[in-house]
């Protein structure tokens, strides 16, 4: 048999046989394929250089837009199912559906089984090929050089990968292009774990979670079966508590919860992660002790469970090693937590043995070897932050000084939350190390929630929360927007000032109604008496906060002193000043709208209108008109470029786009297709119009309102149909004199869409077009404006 056919036949037996044994909850003995247990997550994705969409299937990631980026960065945070998403994926190679049947090789590797190998041939040979295979790294190495060979390699688990931290490790040369280049790569990790070596046509992933669809349709395939009654029953269940509704977006949770309420038949509430963890573990012993029938094995049951200390001392040493070791050789585990601990933990599905290839097999005899390891790394996060507990016990001193270094909060914050749960006295000592960490106050938000009911009150660490900046991202959890939202409102229920409150790029709308702000997620915030800095941004173009909704704010937020808002939001381009109250006039409060243009303006309440804010003598604005813009957008452009023009800011760029449609007969001002008119500007040096269709009156008539602009030394016209020719009689002896550049990127004639434009300059004595495409000479002609 040739060599390739070989190859992927010994490939497709090893991810028939991965495929084919899935447990969908750990403490359970039953095993199922991934295509019973496998349920569709969200999921959103960016390919390179494009904007953010929301995938309607796991296929769009090999059709979609993002599949033509060469490496996609898969990322979502632990027990969101990337490791499932990576088997599905192997599973439908396997069976050729649609998605994947051009793709002739796919290479599926568990990142965190490949620590000490030094190349992906070796990789391939030692973790996916049968022993004994006729397959060499030399033959494993020569098909994936063919660039005739359609390959996708899809690397599971980086964050887990021994050697990331290794510069010019394999993976990281094949995430940068420097080895097989012309190979497309999947890769997982946690969110917070991201490789830098990726290349340029990166694209983006991100898995947001369940939501009620999912959960159902999970339920309705492996839980329940047809009975739809009981469906019902355990969806009920989900939406009954809203903590935990937050908590079941991550798919693992909710998976283990279903199955949990339909064994039992109870009813199960849970107010945070460390409690939603306790009844998990003790799901493991109570299913084996179940089992048992005589009174020295639940004994010995209750030993095992209560008794830990070693299993948190080796959790513990392994995340905070400087290469995690997430895996041990069996003989070490058993020396380490003793025989009968480490079967029993095995047995009950805490900790999975894996039968692995000696990477050092000098003997057939030896050729593989037994791992163990946790059924799942937040399991491993679990029993780390019960020694952390420890440690912290007798003072914060008895950690490693560099304790944020070692066990990154980014990368484990389940640790840090899990010992603010376990222990009331360990929560405030944990929050004082993440004040040592930049970055670190969503995470003590959390931390914050884990302790709540437990420590009694927790006004202490609310207010030690809010003196620094609260952050609510558009990408938080669903989680961690409420716990934010419940930190805000309790420290304005309790007159605590919240010192900064950033919205980033979440925001909605304001409510004028209900007197709240709603967030893109449907979460609303109602009381910010004592918010004092409100900061919100948003890349949205459909946002707009209306006059009434602005004085609205304003006078929800009390002790507001300071309003920024950044971005796209669109807020009036005027407020009478006889329509705002004077109580808000007296309170004097500092509005500022940083627009996308470069400049910031400030609102004054004495007469309504913006003002630019803080003008310096270097700053300039760039402004984009398009015919996608709505009239309040279009028309906010236009009093920004009125604005500039009064104040003598320099006008760098006046791009047009499509908007263009002609000049007044008095050359006095362009009129764009919507009808709202630009008045000649004293200050714009650079104009750009695109795809118009423009005669030799119309021309004429643009070099007429160019000369009016005294500083505008450079028109461009890019895709659009041109005279030939112009008399160069007609063209204004002062632009001549100004030395004004005209330029013309053309699309050749019968070129594909994306082939490069030529570049043309006029020259304005002769009235001719000079192609320039290939000259160095003309230092000042740019790419597509």
């Amino acid at each position: 048999m040739e060599k390739g056919q070989q190859f992927i036949q010994q490939l497709k037996r090893k991810y028939s046989t991965l495929t084919g044994k899935v447990r969908p909850i750990p403490f359970s003995k039953e095993k199922r394929t991934i295509e019973e247990v496998f349920t569709e997550v969200g999921i959103k994705g960016r390919p390179a250089n494009g904007k953010e969409t929301t995938l309607s299937s796991y296929r769009e990631l090999i059709t979609g837009p993002t599949g033509q980026s060469r490496v996609q960065i898969i990322e979502g945070e632990p027990g969101y199912g990337k490791s499932m998403l990576s088997l599905r994926l192997a599973h439908d190679w396997c069976i050729d559906e649609p998605h994947v049947k051009n793709i002739d090789i796919l290479i599926y590797l568990n990142l965190r089984q490949l620590g000490g190998m030094k190349s992906i041939h070796e990789a391939i040979v030692k973790c996916l090929l049968p022993l004994g295979s006729s397959i060499s790294e030399s033959d494993v190495e020569q098909l994936l050089l063919r660039e005739d060979i359609k390959t996708l390699i899809l690397f599971d688990a980086y964050d887990e990968y021994p050697d990331k931290d290794i510069k010019g490790n394999f993976v990281s040369q094949i995430l940068g292009g420097n080895l097989l280049p012309h190979i497309s790569v999947l890769l997982t990790t946690r969110s917070s774990c991201i490789p830098e070596e990726c290349d340029g046509r990166t694209g983006r992933i991100k898995l947001t979670g369940f939501d009620e669809r999912a959960r159902r349709e999970y339920v309705h395939k492996v839980v329940t079966g047809e009975d739809e009654e009981a469906t019902n029953k355990i969806i009920t269940q989900f939406n009954t508590n809203p903590i935990l509704t937050d908590i079941c977006q991550v798919p693992l949770f909710s998976v283990i919860y279903a199955h949990s309420v339909h064994e039992t038949g109870r009813d199960i509430d849970f107010s945070s992660v460390t409690t939603f963890f306790e009844y998990l573990v003790c799901c493991f012993h109570v299913h084996a002790e179940n089992k048992g029938t005589k009174a020295e094995e639940h004994a010995q049951f209750q030993r095992f469970r209560d008794n830990h200390k070693e299993l948190d001392k080796l959790s513990y040493e392994a995340l905070s090693a400087e290469n995690q070791q997430l895996t041990w050789d069996k003989e070490i585990a058993i020396t380490r937590l003793g025989k009968e601990f480490c079967e029993r933990h095995v047995d009950i599905g805490i900790l999975v043995e894996e039968e692995v290839k000696n990477r050092s097999y000098p003997k057939q005899a030896n050729a593989y070897k037994v791992e163990v390891r946790f059924f799942h790394k937040l399991l491993t996060e679990w029993y780390a932050a019960h020694h952390l507990v420890t440690l912290l016990k007798p003072s914060p001193s008895s950690l490693p000084e560099n304790i944020l270094d070692l066990m990154h909060p980014s990368d484990l914050q389940h640790v840090y939350r899990f010992a603010c749960g376990l222990d009331p006295l360990a929560a405030p000592r944990v929050l004082d190390l993440l004040r040592l960490k930049k970055d670190c106050n969503s995470l003590a938000v959390l931390c914050a929630l884990e302790q709540k009911d437990k420590a009694g009150d927790v006004l202490d660490t609310v207010r030690d929360l809010v003196t620094r900046d609260v952050r609510i991202r558009r990408d938080d959890s669903r989680l961690l927007q409420r716990t934010t939202l419940e930190l805000v409102q309790r420290a304005c229920e309790h007159g605590i000032p919240v010192s900064c409150l950033r919205l980033e790029s979440c925001f909605r709308r304001f409510d004028v109604t209900n007197s709240c702000i709603v967030l893109e997620s449907d979460f609303r915030l109602a009381n910010m008496k004592h918010v004092k800095v409100l900061h919100m941004t948003s890349w949205s173009t459909d946002v707009e906060i209306t006059r009434d909704e602005l004085l609205g704010l304003l006078q929800t937020c009390e002790r507001l002193t300071e309003l920024w808002v950044d971005s796209w939001p669109l807020l009036p381009l005027s407020i009478p000043p006889e329509t705002i109250p004077l109580a808000l006039k007296r309170r004097n409060i500092n509005i500022l709208y940083a627009r996308r243009h470069g400049l910031v303006y400030h609102l004054s309440f004495e007469h309504g209108q913006w003002k630019i804010h803080d003008q310096r003598a270097d700053q300039s604005l760039d402004v984009h008109i398009y015919q996608s813009h709505s009239q309040l957008q279009q028309e906010w452009c236009l009093q920004e470029l009125k604005m500039a023009a009064e104040a003598g800011v320099t006008i760098s760029g006046l791009d047009l786009g499509c908007a263009f449609s002609t000049v007044a007969d008095n050359s006095q001002s362009i009129i764009l297709t919507s009808g709202l008119t630009i008045p000649v500007l004293q200050t714009v040096q650079e104009l750009d119009i695109w795809e118009t269709n423009i005669n030799q009156e119309m021309f004429i008539k643009i070099l007429s309102y160019v000369k009016e602009c005294p500083q505008l030394t450079m028109l461009s016209f890019w895709k659009s149909q041109l005279p030939g020719h112009v008399d160069p009689e007609q063209i204004p002896s002062q632009l001549k004199q100004r030395g004004l550049k005209v330029y013309w990127g053309v699309v050749q004639v019968d070129a594909p869409l994306d082939a490069p434009l030529r570049y043309h300059r006029l020259d304005l004595e002769s009235g001719r077009w000079k192609d320039i495409t290939d000259s160095e000479t003309d230092s000042d002609t740019d790419s597509e404006g």
